[in-house]
């Protein structure tokens, strides 16, 4: 019989690989600054250590899959490669630095030339003074998306692909519950326009039927081990965009059980 550990680390690595030789298509567009500098970063490696990162990472996303416990090695060479990617300031340039973060800053510093006054003054410089190439296209593009805005624009676009009802639950969480073909979803998303929150967090339940077992909560970016869902890079300019990829995205996850019942854990 199939070891379907080792069936599934192929599995998920090779998805990792397609998605690395379609250069990041998807994870690029995601307006997440962690998953932004995940891509930098790897991107960055020499090949042999990509190598081993796309190793790395189908490991520990196995066991999510498998709904078993990490091992204690596994968790340290996640942890150690984790450093690379991890927020080490407050701001982080244009680059790494919520939008909503980055209004509050231009703000407090309209009488010194705004953002780039506030970039010269703490010397940043780079890559890191660039903003996303497929996010926006320079500093005047860095205006968030209103809250009342985007959630409408989630609504619409939920409702049109997945005919979803939807449920406020309070504390800025609201509930998407529809279809994707046959498979049932439920969509969470808590939205926030506070500086140091994202402005959307979501997460996905897939229930398909006739098969035994369901994802919970889990989201396009952790199947690959880079992000969990903080989207904090929406802007006015990017969030249609980004709300017709985050549709994208999810029915990528409800097919997941379909491509994935065979290894039968």
């Amino acid at each position: 019989m199939l070891d379907s550990s080792n069936a599934l680390v192929d599995w998920l690595r090779a998805e990792f690989v397609a998605e690395q030789n379609a250069d990041f298509a998807r994870l690029r567009r995601i307006p997440d600054t962690h998953v932004i500098r995940f891509v930098d970063v790897f991107t960055a490696l020499p090949p042999t250590e990509q190598a081993d990162v796309t190793d790395l990472l189908a490991h520990w996303s196995s066991y999510t899959f498998l709904r078993q416990q990490i091992p204690p090695p596994l968790v340290e060479r996640f942890e150690r490669f984790s450093q690379l990617t991890r927020r080490k300031g407050f701001a982080e340039g244009l680059r790494y630095t919520g939008v909503n973060l980055l209004a509050g800053l231009a703000r407090s510093h309209t009488a010194r030339g705004g953002l780039s006054g506030w970039l010269q003054s703490q010397g940043v410089t780079g890559l890191a003074a660039r903003p996303p190439e497929l996010l926006a296209s320079g500093i005047e593009d860095l205006t968030p998306v209103k809250i009342p805005i985007l959630r409408r624009m989630v609504q619409r676009a939920f409702r049109m692909r997945f005919a979803t009802d939807t449920q406020d639950l309070g504390s800025e969480m609201w509930r998407y519950s529809g279809k994707f073909e046959e498979t049932a979803i439920v969509v969470e998303i808590r939205y926030s326009g506070r500086m140091g929150r994202p402005q959307l967090d979501y997460s996905v339940t897939v229930q398909p039927p006739d098969v035994g077992w369901t994802l919970h909560r889990i989201t396009f970016e952790s199947i690959f081990g880079v992000g969990s869902g903080w989207w904090d890079y929406l802007t006015a300019e990017n969030a249609e965009r980004s709300v017709a990829l985050l549709c994208d995205l999810i029915e990528y996850t409800a097919r997941l059980p379909e491509r994935l019942y065979h290894f039968r854990w």
